[in-house]
C-alpha cells in the first residue's frame, strides 16, 4: 500500500471511520506476522502478537506523527510487544517448530530428497540458534537481515543509539555463528 493511501486510511480512521483501519491491517498483517515470528518462533505467538500490535496501533493512532513510515510504526510496536510476551515467560523462547513443518516448506522439485532434508536440518539448526539468543539481539538481526532494514533503521525501532544498533547486531552475529559452529541444539536429527 502506497504512503498516500495510507495517509488516507488514517485521516479517515482519526475522522472517526473505524472501518477504514482493516485495509491497513490487511496490508501490514504479513510484515508483522513474519517479523513476529521471527522473533516468537511460534505461529500461534506470532498471531496473538500481530493481534496485539494492531490493537496497540489502533489505541495509540493519534500519537502517530506521520514523520516515520506508518510500516515502520507498526514495526516498533511489534517489537515492543516481542519484548512484553517475553517478559511474561519464564523460559527464554524455546520453542521450536517441529522438524517436519520445516521439512515441508523447504521441498524443492529439483533438489533430492536427502538434500531437501539437510537444508531442513540446516534451517533449523538456525532457528534454534536463533530462539537461544537474548531477545534484544535477536531483535537486531531480524530487524537487520530478515525485514533488511538499515542500521539507523533499527536504531530507530530499537529506541537505541546507532552504536547500540551495530553492537546488537554484530554480537547476535557472533553468538549465532558459535551456536551453529557447536554441537546440535536440536539433538541428533539424523
Amino acid at each position: 500500500m502506497e504512503e498516500r493511501e495510507v495517509k488516507m486510511h488514517l485521516d479517515r480512521v482519526l475522522d472517526g471511520e473505524p472501518d477504514h483501519f482493516g485495509p491497513l491491517v490487511e496490508a501490514f498483517t504479513p510484515a508483522l506476522y513474519n517479523l513476529a515470528y521471527k522473533m516468537a518462533g511460534g505461529r500461534g505467538e506470532a498471531a496473538d502478537i500481530v493481534q496485539e500490535t494492531f490493537f496497540r496501533a489502533y489505541r495509540d493512532l493519534g500519537k502517530f506523527d506521520g514523520r516515520a513510515r506508518f510500516v515502520s510504526w507498526l514495526f516498533g510496536i511489534c517489537v515492543n510487544v516481542c519484548y512484553d510476551a517475553g517478559k511474561r515467560r519464564r523460559r527464554a523462547w524455546e520453542r521450536e517448530r517441529p522438524l517436519e513443518d520445516e521439512a515441508a516448506e523447504a521441498v524443492s522439485p529439483e533438489a533430492s530428497a536427502q538434500e531437501d532434508l539437510m537444508a531442513a536440518q540446516e534451517e533449523a539448526r538456525l532457528r534454534a540458534c536463533l530462539q537461544k539468543l537474548p531477545l534484544t539481539l535477536r531483535a537486531a538481526l531480524v530487524l537487520r537481515y530478515h525485514e533488511d532494514l538499515s542500521l539507523q533503521e533499527v536504531a530507530s525501532h530499537l529506541k537505541v543509539g546507532l552504536s547500540a544498533a551495530k553492537m546488537r547486531v554484530q554480537r547476535g552475529l557472533a553468538l549465532l555463528k558459535r551456536c551453529m559452529a557447536g554441537p546440535e541444539p536440536l539433538g541428533a536429527l539424523a
